[in-house]
């Protein structure tokens, strides 16, 4: 009964999943048990995440796909409020970052999650642990896809090793070449096409003829905002090379995870959450995403 009620508090509310629990199995169960069971098994299993290990076995996956990014999600503060007090009056409500982490061997269909609120190196130690999970080894490349952030693409780089190549997701290159042409859709196809053939000195032309002057603000100045943006990551422009493998230009898979894996029981109207639940939480739908639900129940 305790692993039903933690699945179904993964994916809704508690007092949802504590209804489903009597639908199904004729069970009466209140939403604080709900609550209570989802949050041991959370915790635990973000407690048994194991530490990453550099050292890497000879054989394994030929090619990974690796992507990473960020959502802002609700959280809540009560630790302020003075003994006694009504605590709900004292409460702080922020928004912070969450990160998300996945590995997928291209030749499998599963793709292996992590998620973390403790900052960036964090979220790069897990990167290691689901790229191991989905066949990291000395005989591996590595694909990265991101969307321009710098932790990104400083922890794919520094933790894959020599063989990984990283690459600058061009759809969001493509916003900020709409943002240069706006209604011009033709213009940002034709450049987006110049991109995928490797053309980048043509774009980088065609920004420079529409850069702003000096004294407007970026807000104001979005070829100036491109230009740089481009001439900041000349190493993570080769999409030629990575149609030429068949390998992804966009990074959908951790937009779509983002979405699906976190967003969709995370970021429920009205839900906000502590900052130590919700990093149990992430881990929670991330072990369910990956494939891990069922070892976990019985390995406890």
């Amino acid at each position: 009964m305790q692993r039903v009620l933690t699945d179904f508090g993964a994916d809704d509310a508690f007092a949802v999943a504590a209804k489903k629990v009597t639908e199904h199995y004729g069970v009466n169960v209140s939403a604080y048990r709900a609550c209570q069971i989802t949050y041991k098994h959370a915790r635990r299993m973000e407690e048994q995440t194991p530490a990453p290990c550099r050292a890497l076995p000879a054989k394994g996956a030929a090619m990974i796909l690796a992507e990473a990014d960020g959502c802002m999600v609700p959280t809540v503060k009560i630790s302020d409020a003075p003994p006694g007090a009504d605590r709900r009056k004292h409460r702080k409500l922020e928004w912070k970052e969450l990160r998300l982490v996945a590995a997928r061997d291209v030749a499998k269909v599963q793709t292996h999650y992590a998620a973390t609120m403790n900052g960036v190196e964090a979220a790069g130690a897990l990167w290691e642990n689901v790229a191991r999970a989905a066949g990291h080894a000395l005989v591996t490349r590595v694909h990265g896809v991101g969307d321009g952030a710098t932790w990104v693409a400083s922890q794919c780089l520094r933790r894959r090793g020599p063989d990984v190549g990283y690459l600058l997701d061009l759809y969001h290159v493509c916003d900020y070449l709409a943002a240069v042409w706006p209604e011009q859709r033709e213009c940002v196809q034709r450049y987006r096409e110049h991109l995928k053939r490797g053309e980048v000195q043509a774009v980088l032309h065609a920004l420079g003829e529409r850069d702003e002057p000096s004294h407007l603000p970026d807000e104001q100045a979005p070829a100036r905002v491109a230009l740089r943006y481009l001439k900041n990551r000349p190493d993570q422009l080769d999409y030629p090379a990575a149609l030429a493998a068949k390998l992804p230009i966009g990074s959908g898979l951790i937009e779509s995870g983002n979405r699906h894996v976190l967003q969709r029981r995370l970021k429920q109207a009205g839900a906000w959450w502590l900052p130590e639940n919700l990093n149990a939480m992430a881990c929670l739908r991330t072990t369910r995403a990956s494939g891990a639900f069922h070892a976990y129940w019985n390995q406890n």
